[in-house]
């Protein structure tokens, strides 16, 4: 009798948890669920709990509000996620907690470049890191026969065609293949603020790749703990 109570207050505080729209993180970002959530396995509050115990609250000093829902820019430009203004706005139809964490943490790291940028960017240290590999990548691409002569792996800027290129044309299953030893994951070869962005996501959610990524972008690694240690 005493299990089958149990379990009814477990099931009251889950349906209690899933009918709740507004959530604090860190005591001050709000986040407002705009549109119902897709899976019956997110659990909001079990999100924010774990942000708070993995990430040091300062990084967040960029962000204001996060917005979950159905937004016409995600559907549009095919986006999980997106940052603008001090805020996030994220897809409603992801599938369990994890995928939530990653995008509110990759999207704080636009955050950070947006209100860091000299610092991370400025004395060009990432950038050098990053073309480097990128150079090499388009090596080892065009001895595989792919035609890259209108893609410039020097640019270090976002462009559509290159995000085409990798996503349609090679494809990322492909890509994660030719990257190894260079990149930590496919998205992070699009363009200069996906690497960083990518690499803060992966540093500060996985101390295995945390690890492998100390080896692989050191100059990269230099930076955010550079942010992470408010230096």
């Amino acid at each position: 009798m005493k299990q089958k109570f149990q379990k009814i207050i477990e099931n009251s505080v889950l349906r209690s948890r899933k009918q709740r729209r507004e959530f604090l993180l860190f005591g001050r970002i709000l986040i407002y669920i705009q549109d119902p959530l897709i899976s019956d396995s997110i659990d909001f509050q079990n999100i924010v709990t774990q942000i708070e115990k993995s990430i040091p609250p300062h990084l967040f000093d960029g962000v204001d509000l996060v917005y979950v829902g159905q937004f016409q820019d995600l559907i549009d430009r095919e986006l999980e996620a997106f940052y603008e203004n001090g805020a996030i706005f994220i897809t409603n139809i992801l599938n369990d907690n994890i995928d939530y964490i990653e995008n509110i943490v990759h999207e704080t790291g636009h955050s950070l470049e947006h209100n860091n940028g000299l610092q991370i960017f400025g004395d060009k240290k990432v950038e050098r890191e990053f073309i480097g590999k990128r150079e090499r990548l388009f090596h080892t691409i065009q001895s595989e026969g792919y035609n890259i002569e209108n893609l410039d792996p020097l640019d270090p800027e976002y462009h559509e065609e290159m995000d085409s290129f990798l996503y349609q044309e090679l494809g990322y299953e492909k890509l994660g293949y030719l990257i190894n030893g260079l990149f930590l994951n496919p998205y992070a070869v699009t363009s200069l603020s996906e690497y960083f962005t990518s690499g803060i996501e992966k540093y500060l959610l996985s101390k295995k790749d945390k690890k492998y990524l100390k080896a692989l972008s050191p100059k990269l690694v230099e930076k955010i703990e550079e942010l992470i240690n408010g230096y």
